[in-house]
């Protein structure tokens, strides 16, 4: 079977910088390195202006993560959105997201973002509980939460996410309602729900290990999940992915390239990129980042080019994760490789158990295949 290859659609953008570093947190972020924040503008710059664009393939979904893209000034986030227009460019509806924590973000600078072409913006909001926020590690107080919700919208930001983390130490079930309730207060469009982990390396990583961390049990967590599950759909949202709710229209875009497993650019330091069939990360200290485009490389520290199967087997697992599942069709088309045929037998397995089922040319999980997702997982690897 032959395979069609899409042309990316979609950009990432990595803002390795932040205020300080949270206790639950492994992403490629650095505090106090201000100091670099113009040389990784102009690197970013440079990195986008030297990437070979795909003919005939406007950008419609832009997403500057981090880290905490806001630490940066309006005019040079401004101008990497402007670099990324003149190299590929961004399609007039093109949704284009930011991330902002709480505290970083003034009316103002929102209103220069909106004004700019940023259409969209994400609020690490985490928690508006003042105790659970110190206890995580962030840098801003359920207030500066509020402030910054009534500021995007203020600024014009009709499309405003909020994402939240459960299951957090000492938290009870009665604690997460009150943070979902006050969530759901504010009515934005797209409300992310994550579970807590405890990854390698973090300070939660290391007071878990000394038997500081006094973590919900699995039954807790499960009673918080269906309950948010709950709130959420009896409020109107929509439950699209596993952690992940919008009102109708306002699914996040971006994300969706990533579960259905299609190609994107991405740039910066530690960002990936999945084009042409070959995934790539980039270096992800921003010191040698910088220094890598400044000398003319490419700054990627390692690529791969998965085979046929191991692509099929990434689709369906990150197509799994929507709740609408996966267009079998779709992704045989883009891997060439019949999913019903290369997995029979897990597939047949998981509809045994009831945690997936097959409804025409779409496979997907059940409610309890959703409570399992892991296991359901691991079928395919």
């Amino acid at each position: 079977m032959a395979e069609t290859r899409l042309s990316p659609r979609a950009a990432y953008v990595h803002i390795p910088f932040c205020i300080s570093k949270c206790h639950y947190c492994d992403f490629d972020s650095f505090p106090g390195l201000d100091a670099l924040f113009d040389d990784y503008v102009r690197a970013l710059i440079l990195e986008i202006d030297r990437t070979r664009a795909d003919d005939g393939a406007d950008l419609d979904s832009v997403y500057f993560g981090g880290g905490t893209p806001t630490v940066l000034s309006a005019a040079a986030l401004i101008s990497v959105l402007r670099a990324l227009d003149s190299r590929f460019v961004v399609a007039p509806d093109c949704e284009v997201t930011i991330e902002a924590n709480p505290g970083t973000v003034g009316e103002s600078r929102l209103a220069e973002l909106r004004g700019a072409g940023f259409t969209r913006i994400s609020l690490g909001v985490q928690s508006f509980d003042d105790g659970f926020l110190t206890r995580l590690g962030r840098a801003h107080n359920a207030r500066d939460a509020i402030d910054a919700y009534e500021g995007a919208r203020a600024a014009g930001f009709a499309n405003v996410g909020i994402d939240l983390i459960f299951a957090l130490p000492g938290q009870t079930a009665s604690h997460w309602e009150t943070t979902l309730d006050a969530a759901l207060g504010l009515s934005p469009e797209h409300i992310s729900l994550y579970e807590l982990t405890i990854e390698q390396g973090t300070r939660f990583a290391r007071m878990c290990a000394e038997g500081l961390l006094e973590l919900p049990d699995e039954d807790t967590k499960l009673e918080m999940y269906e309950m948010a599950i709950g709130k959420m759909t009896s409020a109107g949202y929509e439950h699209y992915e596993v952690s992940n709710f919008a009102r109708p229209g306002f699914r996040s875009r971006h994300n969706q390239v990533y579960w259905r497993n299609e190609p994107f650019y991405g740039f910066g330091a530690g960002a990936t990129s999945y084009v042409r069939g070959v995934r790539a990360h980039r270096i992800s200290d921003p010191r040698a980042y910088i220094e890598a485009i400044f000398s003319g490389s490419d700054a990627v520290d390692s690529s791969e080019e998965l085979s046929r199967r191991a692509r099929l087997a990434e689709t369906v697992i990150l197509g799994l994760r929507m709740l609408e599942g996966v267009d079998l069709d779709r992704v045989e088309a883009g891997t060439g490789v019949e999913a019903g045929s290369e997995f029979a037998d897990e597939i047949a397995d998981l509809t045994r158990r009831g945690l997936v089922e097959v409804a025409g040319r779409r496979l997907r999980v059940t409610h309890q295949g959703l409570l399992l997702l892991n296991d359901v997982s691991q079928a395919f690897v």
